[in-house]
């Protein structure tokens, strides 16, 4: 799981993407910080490296970015925080051999290494590590985007078509030379939050990314799951992504799972972000969504993900002083100062 963020309009935009990144990324990200853009010129250009974003502002000049449409993601490094797979080659966002598609991903791709087989002998795929023998799972959807335009493809028929072979967990997010004023997005079933203002529109995966833009972007809503979605200035366009998949009709007890996760508190002490998702399962999510273990692990198994949710309980619990929440800066995959949302009980 990463957090994600992209913009169309005239704010500068790498201060408003990085700072919205920034109000994301001690859910889950802060391993890696990456950002492309449109330039004036007519340039894709891609600043990243390892790291949340104070540490890439020191790194790289990712400050200097400048364009009216953009992409930004924050990456929760694959292995378990092993920094052999947390590197520059590994960070979001990626550009096809052309340099004409710049795309980022958000979930886990599971069938990406058949992918990579069947491109690898026409593309090159610069999130290679030769320590680990492996790429990032995500840059198999850039070149697989890159054959559809290639073919005559717009850049939202490409992405439908991708959608097909991807298996797991997605949401692709891209910019693009063949259409420079509009952000698209293929959202399987992650976090997506549009929002629209005079002449400007933003995606965020979780709404704290949003808190600083909200008076001026206050058109704020949630896109239904497995749809493509085409963002220019202050306007959006939502049709069905995929027509072979099913949307689950899920309904979260927001009371319920706030019982579950003080369970958890009360059995742990304090415990971050991550792992209490991850000691929810599955029996607290299946409780809080009153259906059986086993389908919730079905519905884990189909790229299913609930993570908004999640968070505003999570608030709703701090608002209700049952909790408290703080954030702890650790060394995570191989990088001091990663942040982190902790929780414990209210004494």
């Amino acid at each position: 799981m990463c957090q994600l963020a992209a913009y169309i309009g005239d704010r500068p935009i790498a201060p408003l993407l990085l700072r919205s990144l920034e109000l994301q990324e001690a859910y889950f990200g802060g391993h890696a910080t990456g950002l492309g853009v449109i330039t004036a010129e007519g340039e894709l250009k891609v600043e990243k490296d390892i790291g949340p974003v104070e540490r890439v502002r020191r790194t790289t000049r990712v400050e200097e970015l400048e364009g009216v449409v953009g992409i930004a993601h924050s990456r929760f490094g694959y292995g378990f925080y092993d920094p052999r797979y947390n590197t520059k080659r590994m960070a979001h966002p990626f550009l096809d051999c052309s340099g004409t598609i710049c795309l980022m991903h958000n979930g886990t791709i599971s069938n990406y290494k058949s992918l990579w087989k069947s491109l690898e002998v026409r593309h090159r795929f610069n999130s290679y590590e030769a320590e680990v023998d492996s790429i990032t799972d995500s840059e198999v959807a850039v070149h697989m985007l890159e054959e559809y335009a290639e073919k005559g493809l717009d850049i939202g028929e490409g992405l439908r078509r991708v959608a097909r072979h991807l298996e797991g967990s997605f949401l692709l997010a891209c910019i693009s030379l063949q259409e420079p004023e509009a952000v698209w997005i293929a959202n399987w079933h992650q976090p997506c939050v549009i929002a629209l203002g005079e002449g400007e529109a933003m995606f965020c995966s979780s709404p704290a990314g949003l808190s600083e833009v909200r008076e001026e972007l206050d058109r704020v809503f949630e896109p239904p799951k497995n749809s493509l979605i085409r963002l220019t200035r202050g306007g959006v366009e939502i049709t069905p992504l995929d027509s072979n998949r099913r949307v689950p009709r899920l309904r979260l007890n927001k009371n319920e799972l706030g019982r579950a996760i003080l369970e958890v508190l009360q059995r742990r002490g304090e415990v971050d972000f991550r792992n209490l998702w991850y000691e929810l399962n599955p029996q607290g999510w299946a409780r809080s969504l009153g259906i059986a273990p086993s389908e919730f692990e079905e519905l884990r198994r189909r790229g299913i993900s609930i993570v908004n949710p999640y968070i505003a309980t999570l608030e709703m619990l701090v608002e209700e002083k049952k909790i408290i929440c703080r954030v702890e800066r650790r060394l995570e995959a191989g990088v001091e100062g990663v942040p982190r949302y902790t929780y414990t009980l209210s004494k």
